[in-house]
């Protein structure tokens, strides 16, 4: 009868090991897959973002917000003898240049994030702990630019790679932005959406339309007069408010124009 208890003993140990990977917090990355991670990485991705977005709570101008779509990246490795994928995010912060500190230390403020998230301020830049092995850093690159980018580390991958669902771009937003891109004499060769469930409600969205110039746009000339509050006026980079909630960003590079429609989570 021992040896009998003993498997009996066993079975049931495995059992509770395989209920405690499958529903407890993650004690290291490698017990979430990528696909379980992905959930928790849009959810913090969107905290971020939309209390970036609110602003540094100064009376000022709201920040332009800018982000791309999830990237899956595969060929890590979660151990040397296990290959496994990334899943990273990426997003641009435009905002007045003297408020560029006033944001680092607007995103540690009172509830500023949810409950559980962990954040270190830097003199210009910020690190988000979100739970789940899954961070975030956010950096001011020059007065007026904050870039924020996620990674969820190397993830074990079940099966094929998780779909990544591509975004329709909102009709009026790609008008806008097409008409800024034409305006800058280019014609829009590719365009892409994203879209954000705000923690409060509402959604956080970017609509990006882009293209090759023919000529080097000037842009504070151009778009300036569309303006109702400008936020960064550099050769290849404009960002401003027009009346409502919607921004626009502009960013020239190696003779690409990218222009980015967003509208905040208000």
């Amino acid at each position: 009868m021992f040896p009998a208890a003993v498997t009996a003993w066993a079975l049931v140990i495995a059992g509770l090991a395989y209920y405690s990977y499958r529903t407890d917090d993650a004690t290291v990355r490698d017990q979430r897959t990528l696909e379980q991670a992905m959930p928790v990485a849009e959810s913090a991705f969107a905290a971020v973002l939309a209390r970036a977005a609110a602003g540094p709570g100064n009376g000022g101008p709201r920040p332009v917000i800018s982000f791309g779509a999830p990237r899956i990246e595969p060929g890590c490795r979660v151990t040397s003898a296990r290959d496994g994928a990334e899943l990273t995010r990426r997003a641009t912060v435009y905002l007045a240049p003297e408020d560029s500190t006033a944001l680092v230390d607007w995103m540690a403020g009172d509830d500023a994030l949810p409950h559980g998230f962990r954040i270190w301020l830097g003199k210009d830049s910020f690190r988000v702990d979100a739970g789940e092995f899954i961070g975030l850093r956010g950096v001011v690159e020059e007065p007026g630019v904050l870039r924020i980018a996620l990674t969820t580390g190397c993830r074990p991958v079940e099966g094929e790679l998780p779909a990544i669902e591509e975004q329709r771009p909102d009709p009026a937003s790609a008008g806008l932005a097409e008409g800024v891109l034409a305006s800058l004499g280019a014609q829009g060769a590719r365009q892409s959406a994203s879209v954000l469930a705000c923690p409060g409600g509402g959604t956080l969205t970017t609509t990006i339309v882009a293209g090759p110039a023919a000529r080097a746009p000037v842009l504070a000339e151009t778009l300036t007069g569309r303006a109702d509050r400008v936020l960064v006026d550099e050769d290849d980079r404009f960002a401003f408010h027009l009346t409502g909630a919607e921004g626009v960003a502009v960013e020239v590079t190696d003779g690409e124009v990218e222009v980015a429609a967003t509208t905040s989570c208000g």
